[in-house]
């Protein structure tokens, strides 16, 4: 499903003294199948805009066109109910919204709110379950009596059990040790490549956004700043480091390198092992191996 954002602007508690202007006529497309990383401060706007995507937030002003959905101020919320199956969000901490007596009802949960069938959506938990790493055992056992990894687990399995086109990411590593951190987001990517889907991540680590995304949108007091690819903007280090926003290491080290040498390296810097390859290359290239 394509996602086309026109015009958007979201003002929360409006004609109201707490009134506070989120987002500003943001234009904005996702093409079906990518990967897209959100990147920008605490009120930078990016929550706000993912929340447009499945209408848990309308807009004030512009329209959201996700699909055959349209979502505007005043389209109505039956109408908009099915968008938020095809739609799947998965929060910071979503092992929190976990609430059911087994993990079995808890995946199932989802499907059958939609109408799906027990018999159908208890199918789809085993295979969710198994899509995340866990083994079809924990089906009968308490969410509760799991690790905090295992719970957060299950509540994505809860979030693929609907099936989604479309699965967005908001923080999904919080709280993660480094480790932890990498094996969610490789799930996410093994998840993106093998199912075909649109997913969208907001992110604070510059290191997810260049090492899982295909295109990376900037940002700034609920205007976009930036939009491109990670290798184009974080190339852009000086307007990043403007707003506050920092690279990944690897560009750190391409930049230390490049003052030592005086000379400019060329390549994909994007993740540890692009690195060490642009950096043969550029030794190479120079006679130094």
């Amino acid at each position: 499903m394509e996602i086309k954002v026109e015009k958007l602007t979201h003002i929360y508690q409006e004609k109201s003294p707490f009134e506070r202007l989120a987002l500003h006529e943001i234009d904005l497309e996702i093409e079906k199948g990518s990967f897209v990383a959100f990147i920008g401060h605490t009120g930078s706007g990016k929550s706000t805009i993912i929340q447009h995507l499945n209408a848990l937030l309308k807009p004030s002003e512009g329209k959201v066109t996700v699909g055959d959905y349209t979502i505007t101020a005043t389209g109505k919320e039956k109408q908009l109910k099915p968008l938020r199956k095809k739609v799947g969000m998965v929060f910071q901490f979503p092992e929190h919204q976990l609430f059911e007596e087994t993990v079995e009802k808890d995946i199932c949960f989802g499907p059958m709110n939609f109408g799906i069938s027990e018999d159908v959506a208890k199918q789809r938990a085993k295979e969710s379950l198994l899509l995340v790493g866990l083994p079809e055992e924990l089906l009968q056992r308490s969410p509760f009596e799991l690790s905090g990894g295992q719970m957060r687990r299950v509540a994505i399995a809860g979030v693929l059990a609907m099936e989604p086109d479309i699965i967005i990411l908001d923080e999904p590593t919080a709280g993660l040790d480094p480790r932890g951190r990498k094996e969610i987001m490789n799930m996410f990517a093994s998840l993106h490549e093998d199912k075909k889907l649109t997913t969208i991540l907001v992110t604070h680590s510059m290191e997810d956004a260049a090492s899982y995304a295909d295109q990376i949108v900037v940002m700034e007091q609920g205007k976009i700043l930036l939009k491109g690819t990670p290798d184009n903007i974080f190339s852009q280090g000086d307007i990043l480091q403007s707003v506050g926003l920092d690279v990944p290491e690897t560009y750190r080290f391409k930049e230390k390198l490049e003052l030592i040498s005086g000379k400019k390296i060329e390549g994909s810097f994007l993740t540890v092992e692009d690195m060490v390859d642009s950096i043969f290359q550029f030794l190479e290239k120079e006679g130094k191996v």
